[in-house]
């Protein structure tokens, strides 16, 4: 799996987060990916000097930089437009993460690009698609999510929608989509021998990966706020609930079983009537809450490891650190990544 894009070449050319990180994973499964940054330096957010994450963003300290080559080139000037125009022949991936229309103002559009390779995949990740009047207009992870409808259903306890960092609309509608199109792209190259030009809406795939929900919504007639009612938190059983050491617990028992289960683990059989009747779901919520409340997280992990009732601790990103990063091929079963050293430059 580490080596099954060994023969690919890609250039990057976006800085943000679903760019890198679908070249990333372009990069685990074991293509040559090279990031074309900015002399200038990386972009700037304002007041996010001390985020880590947005703070190395596009720099030399970028942990979606592991494992590719690093090239700067300004691409506003003809000297960085030619050298990139020269790299074009001999590269199967081209990532762009501009807003439609700027690769064709730079000359760097499809037309451009496929005359000097007729075999080149163009992947550009768009905001709202190429077409349309929200085309052009600039966004990041949280407006996709507003403008999907999948916002809505991501809310806290008063009702308010939650940015749920920049994982969904960023990383799996953009980064994760891209790849899912590029691989797709050069099984077709396999066949036809021609590249194509592909467009991803961050804003579209959110609705993708929401299909199911929406369909249910459109097709059945059910209002989105039956989903809350049950996967979006209102069930008292699939929920987070604050430990003694101000920690939490995530319960997932969903099925009769795992409530029955959930029920032994808590020694308190009358879960499992007040969970039979949804009038009683708050006096279920309220019993769970001061329940949880009584033992610390470490204490809650050692009743439910021998225990099959969906209740995992909430851990953070400290805790994991232990585990290490998977890289794409771990994730899919590839065996332990090997040491790639640095970054490259």
């Amino acid at each position: 799996m580490r080596q099954a894009l060994s023969n690919i070449s890609v250039i990057d050319l976006s800085a943000n987060a679903p760019g890198p990180f679908a070249s990333a994973a372009l990069a685990d499964l074991g293509a040559k990916v090279t990031r074309i940054v900015n002399p200038a330096g990386p972009p700037t957010y304002a007041g996010a000097e001390d985020d880590p994450l947005l703070g190395s963003r596009g720099g030399p300290d970028d942990p979606l930089a592991r494992g590719k080559e690093t090239l700067a080139l300004d691409l506003k000037s003809p000297e960085g437009r030619n050298r990139l125009l020269e790299m074009v022949p001999r590269v199967d991936v081209l990532l762009s993460e501009m807003r439609p229309g700027k690769l064709e103002a730079l000359g760097l559009g499809w037309d451009s690009l496929a005359e000097r390779n007729p075999g080149l995949i163009l992947c550009e990740i768009t905001g709202y698609g190429r077409e349309g009047p929200m085309a052009a207009r600039a966004g990041h992870d949280l407006n996709y999510l507003a403008m999907s409808g999948v916002l809505s259903l991501i809310r806290d306890e008063a009702g308010k929608p939650v940015p749920p960092q920049n994982l969904i609309a960023d990383y799996a509608a953009g980064g994760c989509l891209a790849v899912v199109g590029i691989l797709a792209s050069l099984l077709e190259r396999g066949v036809g021998g021609r590249g194509r030009h592909l467009t991803v809406s961050m804003t579209d795939g959110v609705r993708y990966l929401a299909g199911d929900i929406s369909a249910t919504s459109l097709v059945s007639g059910h209002s989105e706020d039956s989903w809350r009612g049950t996967l979006g938190g209102s069930m008292p059983t699939y929920g987070c609930y604050r430990t003694a050491d101000g920690q939490w617990m995530a319960v997932a028992a969903l099925e009769p079983k795992f409530i029955a289960d959930l029920a032994v683990a808590l020694d308190w059989p009358g879960l499992i009537g007040l969970m039979s009747r949804k009038a009683d779901w708050p006096l279920a919520r309220e019993g769970l809450a001061r329940r949880f409340a009584e033992r610390g997280r470490r204490e809650w992990e050692m009743v439910f490891e021998s225990r099959d009732a969906c209740v995992t601790p909430v851990r953070t990103l400290d805790d994991a650190k232990r585990d290490g990063l998977p890289d794409l091929a771990e994730a899919l079963g590839g065996g332990p990544r090997p040491n790639r050293g640095g970054t490259g430059t």
